[in-house]
């Protein structure tokens, strides 16, 4: 088993290790500040994925596209593990690409969702998270090496890493002495199940003195952050939501009020919320028709569906595209998440003309302004949830005066306004 002392250890001789590439960073920079004519200005920024698909992808595309518009002499290069769906993409907005190890020092425990039993949770975590923290550390100290070398090789003038999980190319920029920001669009374990290998604060740590400057999605991530590191420097640019502006829909009398949940299917999630709620209010002799949409397994759902007899009500739909049609079917739109960093698909069912009810944690709450905009309740209360959407379902010009004020609010998170923000943290010109 490797020990969180021993990982200090490597991580220390790796930093040592690199002295003599810092010190020929410097020179190359001294060299190169030199010239005469000095050369196009560049920046790399990093992704931790290859593919489109997801917030963190999307929150990429938005910032190179931010620094493009922002400084157009600027020589983007996107840094990714593999070829794929979002090298293509940016390659697409002119934006060079670099293939390279991308190590993660985090990984995944979301088994522990699917496991019911403490014990068996004990088990198989104390084979699994030994296992998994030697392979860790084994990609991540030649992922540091393989970072100064490209750095080396680009001379960037920053660097940029999307998300918190991939630490490579922030030790190589340090060590080089090249500024370094972090974009974070998540918690960490409270969302994403993350387990890292430093431990959680001593990570968190570390990405504040690795960064000129920490980026996050949200003001409730900033404060998870400022929790662990309170010298750390933040900076809090909401993401980039542009998605068609709706026109709030009438509900006709005697029309099921109809409600949509789109996200992955995960426990965290609150799916399952979802239809424990769709079935109290049916007890309560409320009818109403629920939509779950996004990839993941959806049999339990159907299960659960059908125990509370309310498979009548409940339709599930796998991953699409184009949520549009979801969204123009809907009366309401639901956010069960335990705890969201931001929440962009509330952000898109409110600029459809959705009302949203929402979990009364992370970043919903600087979304939804209950009373206003939409509906806050505990997470995992299924009662409470089903206490807002029966208030809705029988106060229809209350939910038409919330969708209305949903369209309007939600326009604050177009892209005018995260291009400023951004360039002011960066000092583009």
């Amino acid at each position: 088993m490797l020990r969180v002392p021993a990982l200090l250890w490597a991580y220390t001789l790796a930093m040592v290790a690199a002295e003599p590439l810092r010190r020929a960073g410097s020179r190359l920079r001294a060299i190169k500040a030199s010239r005469k004519n000095s050369p196009v200005p560049r920046a790399l920024v990093v992704s931790n994925v290859a593919d489109l698909g997801g917030g963190g992808a999307l929150s990429f595309c938005d910032f190179v596209l931010a620094l493009q518009k922002m400084q157009p002499d600027l020589d983007l290069v996107g840094v990714y593990p593999r070829k794929g769906s979002l090298a293509e993409e940016c390659a697409g907005y002119g934006i060079g690409t670099e293939i390279t190890w991308v190590p993660s020092w985090a990984y995944l425990e979301q088994w522990r969702e699917r496991i019911s039993s403490p014990l068996a949770e004990t088990l198989v975590g104390a084979f699994l998270v030994p296992l998994a923290n030697v392979v860790a550390a084994a990609l991540l100290i030649p992922g540091i090496l393989r970072a100064l070398l490209l750095l080396r090789r680009l001379r960037p003038n920053m660097v940029l890493s999307n998300t918190m999980v991939i630490p490579s190319h922030a030790v190589a920029a340090k060590l080089l002495g090249i500024p370094h920001y972090w974009m974070v669009h998540e918690f960490g374990r409270d969302d994403h199940w993350f387990r890292f290998l430093l431990g959680d604060r001593m990570t968190i740590r570390l990405i504040g003195r690795l960064s000129e400057s920490v980026i996050c999605n949200s003001r409730a991530v900033e404060g998870a952050l400022l929790a662990q590191d309170p010298n750390m420097k933040t900076r809090v640019i909401y993401p980039v939501v542009d998605t068609a502006l709706g026109t709030p829909r009438e509900r006709h009398p005697g029309e099921r009020m109809r409600v949509v949940l789109v996200g992955h299917f995960f426990q965290s999630k609150g799916q399952h919320i979802a239809v424990e709620a769709v079935a109290i209010a049916r007890k309560a002799g409320v009818e109403l028709e629920l939509t779950l949409v996004g990839p993941g397994d959806h049999e339990p759902l159907r299960k659960l569906a059908r125990t509370l007899g309310v498979a009548d009500l409940v339709d599930i739909h796998g991953p699409t595209q184009d949520v549009g049609p979801y969204w123009a079917a809907a009366h309401v739109g639901l956010m069960c998440s335990d705890c969201e960093a931001f929440g962009r698909v509330t952000v898109e069912a409110m600029r459809a003309g959705l009302p949203v009810c929402g979990t009364n944690a992370g970043g919903t709450l600087e979304i939804i302004d209950p009373g206003v905009n939409g509906l806050l309740s505990a997470a995992r209360d299924a009662k409470g949830l089903a206490a807002n959407l029966m208030l809705l379902e029988s106060d229809e010009d209350l939910r038409r005066r919330l969708a209305v004020r949903a369209v309007e609010t939600a326009q604050r998170f177009e892209r005018d306004r995260h291009d400023t923000e951004l360039a002011g943290v960066l000092g583009l010109r």
